[in-house]
């Protein structure tokens, strides 16, 4: 049985699809996702970025192999801006699991996140260095009570602050190298109940080509343009929990940015042994809207104009 608390995945599409078509429609230019000097930092699919913005994911899909069948995700995250420097995000997960025997399908728990950006630093040219710092919390028994009752979800909560930083290598003396960039993350999670649920780090970390910078600010290239909108990127994510084994998965892909829009692809691949004993190597696809596109609405600009660090 599903949580008759929340609503059924089927009936969210559908009250979210109409708005994400009217976003289609927009033709204005977006300010971008995190901007610091002429880097713009892409947002990525297996971990956070270090920015602060309006934004929305929906969906980001999820394939997953397992041993004994295959687990699916259908995810959604809403982020607002409160200051110009300070947001909060909500996201969610629509689970299934399926097995030759049986077949487990719910929502998982909601996240809230509080996260304040730290201005860009850009002490000299090219240094394209920011960070951010968060609280995640996990809330326990909002998501489904069959998926709870069978073990597939955390019956507890977490709580987990978090440092973000990202460093565009625009400043090295080699051109070819100059679009590269890297981002990374570092949490700890602590649990309600650690007896239960274990406490963790986690660790994530990825590393970025941007077409977009090399045809901007290093040298044009004459070629069609969706490829000067994409980005190759690796993403690699470990756990690394107070009691059992670390898991980690590496995650190649390309993303694409549009206007007001970001499409990313990336394979999930269990990067060690422990990871490999409980899934395949996967697939995940997110679509991402810009909401500062209607930075003239509530949705997209900051609820209070100022920066908590000026």
């Amino acid at each position: 049985m599903r949580n008759s608390s929340l609503p059924s995945h089927e009936t969210l599409f559908r009250a979210i699809l109409p708005v994400v078509a009217l976003m289609l429609t927009m033709h204005s230019v977006a300010r971008a996702h995190v901007v610091c000097g002429d880097r713009v930092f892409p947002t990525t699919l297996t971990m956070d970025d270090p920015g602060v913005s309006d934004e929305m994911s929906l969906p980001t899909i999820t394939l997953t192999p397992t041993p004994s069948g295959e687990s699916n995700d259908y995810g959604y995250e809403w982020d607002k801006t409160i200051t110009e420097d300070l947001g909060f995000a909500v996201n969610g997960d629509y689970l299934t699991q399926t097995s030759p025997t049986e077949k487990s399908s719910g929502w998982d728990n909601i996240t809230v996140t509080l996260k304040d950006q730290h201005p860009c630093i850009q002490r000299y040219e090219h240094q394209e260095l920011t960070w951010s710092v968060c609280l995640v919390r996990k809330i326990p028994g909002t998501g489904s009570v069959q998926l709870t009752n069978a073990g597939i979800i955390d019956s507890v909560g977490s709580t987990g602050p978090t440092f973000y930083v990202g460093k565009g290598l625009g400043d090295l003396k080699a051109s070819y190298l100059r679009p590269l960039a890297v981002t990374g993350e570092i949490s700890r999670v602590f649990s309600d109940t650690p007896s239960m649920s274990p406490s963790s780090w986690t660790y994530s970390a990825s590393l970025q080509y941007s077409m977009p910078y090399l045809q901007q600010h290093v040298k044009a290239l004459h070629v069609p343009q969706f490829l000067t909108r994409m980005t190759p990127i690796v993403e690699v994510a470990l756990t690394s929990p107070d009691s059992g084994s670390p898991t980690g998965t590496i995650s190649p892909g390309i993303l694409y940015d549009a206007n007001n829009w970001q499409l990313g692809a990336e394979a999930i691949l269990p990067a060690n042994t422990a990871a490999r004993q409980v899934q395949g190597t996967g697939f995940i696809i997110q679509f991402h809207v810009f909401l500062d596109t209607f930075y003239k609405s509530w949705f997209g600009k900051p609820l209070i104009k100022r920066n908590l660090w000026q």
